[in-house]
């Protein structure tokens, strides 16, 4: 797999705590950071999706479409 170096400024507590956890469970902080990011990428579409699909749920269906919608799944 391709990598790509990033730079970021962090806090110095969630550096520190960083190290920490890294150094007592012996984790590569690279492979924490890329986890974490992994998903909380994947809980921010999550999230999107969710409201997304509660836009189209909530929606106003007139009563013609619905009947029809109805019949053409009954055949």
């Amino acid at each position: 797999m391709k990598t790509h170096a990033l730079a970021t400024k962090l806090p110095l507590d969630l550096t520190r705590a960083l190290d920490e956890v890294c150094g007592k469970l012996g984790l590569r902080k690279n492979h924490v950071i890329e986890t974490a990011l992994r998903e909380k990428i994947e809980d921010l579409l999550d999230g999107e999706d969710l409201k997304s699909a509660q836009r189209e749920a909530t929606g106003f269906h007139d009563w013609e479409g619905v009947r029809k919608e109805g019949r053409v799944h009954r055949r």
